[in-house]
């Protein structure tokens, strides 16, 4: 197997206007849930949370938020759900449930920066370093959590390489991550 040599370039996401953020880029929440449902967290609820405890970098809180499903109660369930804010564009929030304990269900949320931004945001960093990427693809969105890392690919010339995002912080709008680009393919 060659050996891959990579090169860590700092950059800020903020561009992406995306980055909004509760408690440092996340928020835990708890419901007790009296519900007729001992499996689920309804999905209002949930919606309710994200209305309360999530705020853009200015401290204002969104509009409305829907979720598509409700939440089941179990850890390490997730849902994706959307937050709209008064002069903006929606924005994804993903809830995870941490821990049950009766009728108590915690969870995280964290916002989300859409796959299609990240795709184009890397094609367009890969462009002004010098690079002619043919395509550029990247699997998921990009969770706003410090640590959180995503691996995006691109074809150059017929060859793929690995792109290699890391969330290193999150502060207001900006979520800054570092990509790191391998100059061998894959």
């Amino acid at each position: 197997m060659g050996r891959s040599i990579v090169r860590t370039l700092l950059v800020s996401g903020a561009a992406l206007g995306v980055g909004l953020m509760a408690s440092a880029g996340s928020c835990s929440c708890t419901i007790n849930s009296s519900s007729t449902s001992s499996t689920t967290v309804p999905k209002n609820d949930v919606a309710s949370q994200i209305t309360a405890k999530m705020t853009d970098a200015s401290g204002n809180k969104p509009q409305s938020a829907t979720c598509p499903n409700d939440l089941p109660k179990k850890v390490g369930a997730q849902l994706n759900c959307t937050m709209q804010f008064k002069d903006g564009n929606p924005v994804g929030v993903n809830v995870t449930v941490t821990s049950i304990n009766g009728d108590t269900t915690n969870f995280d949320m964290a916002v989300l920066i859409d796959q299609k931004q990240i795709t184009n945001y890397v094609n367009d960093r890969l462009t002004q370093w010098g690079h002619n990427p043919d395509s550029v693809s990247c699997p998921e969105d990009l969770k706003g959590v410090v640590g959180t890392t995503l691996r995006c690919t691109f074809t150059e010339s017929g060859q793929t390489y690995g792109v290699n995002l890391k969330v290193t912080s999150v502060n207001g709008t900006d979520v800054k991550f570092d990509i790191n680009v391998e100059d061998q393919p894959s």
